[in-house]
């Protein structure tokens, strides 16, 4: 349910299938079911029709597609719920050839995702996190199938995680001499491995945006460019908002406050004067003092942030559970957090849930859950 343009990004998956006139769906739910539902429904506000299957354990996307096989029939696409896609990345693997089609995307960065290695359109294995910098066709995870693939899931062994997993499947048929055919495509299609990773996805998001004032822009505000605010919302007088940028329902921003391209602002956020944020996502109920400067970062949702808070953006080497990454972004902040005044986040701090950081202090690096920095 993360937010990317001020959407989940299931809700976006789910867009682009109904413009293809994909209407039968079945989503697959476990952790969190019930906010998955109460959110979505039965689909009928999208222009579809949702049925759930339910997974109560997390035994991997085979065990996932088993649990929905009572509800399909005929030929059918398996996508990830948490994936961002487009309408032209479904017509693409729609449009493809071959019965079982993987849909592939070519990436620079492909360490942390799954390796397709494809001859004259075939696909005759799958590398699984190469773990190295490597240029190359990834597999996006989107999969259009016939009904003999619940026959080979049966088959599906259980990897050294404990799970069952569609690859492992997917192998196994290529052994087995399956023609398994990629379909390469330059659509929208974005991950989010790592919590930084959202930024350049909700810029992806952002640029499918659908500009549309429903709130207030007071006399002596400007905007350009694709931007879209939400009803109830003021942005005051002496803003510059440069689009895409999307303002969810109920914000209050400004006076003489910037927003500049691909940022995202949530519901009933409030952002004080003289403040300028870029490239960022500030999730719903949360508030920004005046005189701040935020840059290339994602602020949690229900956090308090006080005056001239600063957030650098530059490269950075994270570490996440005790492994060393390269990235380049300012902070990902969780949610309820509180932050005093004159603080300054140095480029690739993480702070946990619930944390407390006192004025007048700088920090960096991974400020755990609940801490508290004085």
């Amino acid at each position: 349910m993360l937010p990317l343009g001020n959407k989940p990004i299931m809700e976006h998956v789910i867009r682009a299938l109904a413009a293809n006139d994909i209407k039968d769906l079945v989503v697959v739910v476990g952790y969190q079911k019930e906010r998955i539902m109460d959110h979505f429904g039965d689909g009928i506000r999208y222009g579809v029709k949702i049925e759930y299957a339910f997974q109560d354990e997390q035994l991997g996307t085979a065990n996932a597609l088993n649990k929905a096989r009572l509800f399909i029939d005929g030929s059918f696409l398996v996508l990830n719920g948490d994936n961002l896609v487009d309408a032209r990345a479904i017509g693409d693997i729609l449009a493809a050839d071959g019965k079982n089609v993987i849909l592939a995307a070519l990436r620079e960065e492909t360490a942390d995702y799954g390796v397709l290695i494809v001859e004259e359109g075939d696909v005759t294995d799958i590398i699984e996190k190469p773990g190295r910098p490597c240029t190359g066709i990834l597999n996006t995870g989107i999969y259009r199938f016939g009904q003999d693939i619940f026959d080979e899931l049966d088959a599906t062994p259980i990897s050294d995680r404990g799970s069952y997993e569609l690859t492992q499947t997917i192998t196994h048929m290529i052994d087995n001499g399956r023609d398994i055919r990629a379909e390469i495509t330059g659509a929208v299609w974005a991950d989010a491995i790592f919590a930084w990773d959202l930024l350049d996805a909700n810029n992806s998001a952002l640029h499918l945006l659908e500009p549309k004032i429903e709130g207030l822009i007071e006399e002596g505000a400007w905007y350009r460019g694709p931007v879209a605010i939400g009803e109830d919302s003021v942005v005051r007088s002496g803003s510059y908002l440069v689009g895409p940028v999307a303002i969810g329902k109920n914000c209050d921003i400004g006076p003489n406050v910037t927003l500049l391209p691909a940022t995202s602002i949530g519901d009933s956020v409030r952002i004080g004067s003289h403040s300028e944020i870029r490239n960022s996502i500030v999730m719903g109920g949360s508030r920004i003092g005046a005189g701040s400067v935020v840059a290339s970062t994602v602020l949690g949702a229900n956090s308090s942030f006080g005056d001239q808070l600063i957030v650098e953006a530059n490269p950075s080497m994270p570490i996440v559970e005790g492994e060393l990454h390269r990235a380049e972004f300012g902070a990902v902040v969780a949610d309820n957090v509180s932050v005093g005044s004159r603080v300054f986040m140095h480029p690739g701090t993480i702070v946990g849930t619930g944390a407390r950081i006192g004025s007048g202090t700088t920090v960096r690096g991974m400020i755990e859950r609940d801490c508290r920095v004085i």
